[in-house]
């Protein structure tokens, strides 16, 4: 990935804010649907090694997609230690009924630490994750990272990827 690559000045707004996405989204366009794609327990792989340093024995990883005006916006995967869910179950079991962005932004308990952006490319890992029908072959995404704290004491990361249904929405 060239180094001078610059987020289009659509997206920067997106990137930065520190509120809710999905608000912002509905706010802007009316509808935002969230698709849990997938949730389960597993080994952290080699990127929750590698980026978020993690060593534990499981992590969730919860994977979902935000759409919005017939467009997939955002896909968004969690990346939850098997020990800050067991420190705070009864938060995390409200995942069940309520989206986690709820969770973030209606609780006490839960802080951001912090929240930095990035390119990805089609030979990126993150790109990997995603359906081809939600990258759209772009050559470029962008990538929210943020590390949440709960009760001062365990942490939880976002991945959030910005994709070409968003910009679809914003023009």
């Amino acid at each position: 990935m060239p180094r001078s690559v610059f987020p289009p000045a659509t997206i920067i707004p997106w990137l930065a804010y520190t509120r809710s996405l999905t608000e912002k989204l509905n706010a802007l366009t009316g509808d935002a649907r969230l698709d849990v794609l997938h949730q389960s327990w597993d080994n952290p792989n080699s990127w929750d090694k590698k980026v978020l340093f993690l060593d534990c024995d499981q992590v969730m990883h919860r994977e979902i997609a935000m759409w919005s005006l017939d467009s997939v916006c955002w896909y968004a995967r969690t990346i939850l230690p098997i020990s800050t869910y067991q420190s705070n179950k009864a938060l995390f079991e409200r995942l069940q009924n309520e989206s986690l962005g709820q969770l973030i932004f209606n609780s006490q308990q839960i802080e951001r630490l912090s929240l930095t952006h990035y390119a990805i490319s089609p030979d990126s890992i993150e790109y990997s994750w995603l359906n081809s029908n939600f990258h759209e072959d772009a050559p470029i995404l962008w990538v929210r990272l943020s590390e949440f704290q709960v009760n001062h004491d365990s942490s939880f990361y976002l991945v959030e990827i910005l994709l070409p249904g968003l910009l679809r929405c914003l023009s």
